[in-house]
């Protein structure tokens, strides 16, 4: 399981509002967390009013206490209120925990991943804005940056050819392998300069240069890097995201990696106004 926490939140009001939403899910309506902004494939949506996973299309309002499931050829990515996205490939399971923001000041961003890869980019520049990511085996705390990520066989199969990691045994079901992916201090783009801290067992391991990576086998482990993950282990990473975008090299990473069509994705598809914000949602999940 994969989760995304952020700074203590201090807010006016309405965020506040949300606060309360956000960590009384049994009593609250849902709350609004963005949209599916792309949707490839045989996409599933459930929570607790749709307890039969549905196919979602392109556009579909996502909130608090979804849970999303993509199969074989399948991708979804999520274009969050705050321009934050997070994309999941093909049989990956994801679960929508936690979601808070007030515009300006700080936002929170909470899911599980329990299989499948996944990419976290993060969205407008806030001093106030962080996430975490946690799984069975550990957890990752990104910084205003750009992070991909796999957790079971996948990451294991990755990390057998990774030269760094020669002879660890990982466990097909749990293991998680994280790179970042950028900026560094040569970034491009509005993205702040970024890192990713990987903790396991009493150990953090930071990431704060692209391509650099951890590797937590098994629950109990210590997170093993940081250390640059190969030209073969990346190209087999953004395969599993994004099969028919061009692998990339270590220069130019991230422009390759986070092509237009990602860092511009229809923001004027997450609201009706188009750049307005919705600071709170209703029980339709319409914004006000």
């Amino acid at each position: 399981m994969i989760s995304f926490q952020s700074l203590p939140f201090k807010a006016s009001l309405s965020g506040l509002i949300l606060l309360f939403f956000a960590t009384t899910p049994a009593d609250a309506a849902p709350v609004q967390v963005g949209i599916a902004a792309t949707v490839v494939g045989d996409v599933r949506r459930s929570n607790a009013t749709i307890r039969k996973a549905v196919k979602i299309p392109r556009r579909q309002r996502l909130a608090w206490g979804d849970m999303l499931a993509t199969r074989k050829k399948s991708k979804l990515q999520i274009l969050l209120l705050d321009r934050s996205t997070l994309t999941i490939g093909s049989n990956a399971r994801l679960a929508i925990n936690r979601f808070v923001y007030d515009p300006g000041k700080e936002r929170s961003f909470g899911a599980t991943v329990s299989k499948g890869a996944f990419r976290f980019m993060s969205g407008r520049k806030s001093a106030k804005s962080s996430a975490s990511v946690g799984s069975s085996v550990g957890t990752i705390g990104i910084r205003g940056t750009a992070l991909d990520g796999v957790v079971g066989k996948e990451a294991v199969q990755i990390a057998k050819k990774e030269p760094f990691l020669d002879g660890v045994k990982g466990d097909k079901d749990s293991a998680m392998l994280v790179v970042l992916r950028g900026p560094g201090p040569n970034r491009s783009g509005d993205l702040d300069i970024g890192l990713a801290e990987v903790s396991a067992a009493g150990k953090t391991v930071t990431l704060d240069q692209p391509i650099l990576a951890a590797y937590i086998p098994r629950p109990g482990a210590q997170p093993i890097g940081p250390f640059p993950l190969s030209a073969s282990g990346l190209s087999k990473l953004q395969d599993l995201l994004a099969p028919s975008v061009t692998s990339a090299g270590k220069s130019g990473l991230l422009g390759k990696l986070l092509p237009a069509a990602v860092i511009g994705v229809g923001i004027g598809l997450l609201l009706p106004g188009g750049d307005e914000e919705c600071v709170d949602s209703n029980a339709t999940g319409a914004c006000h």
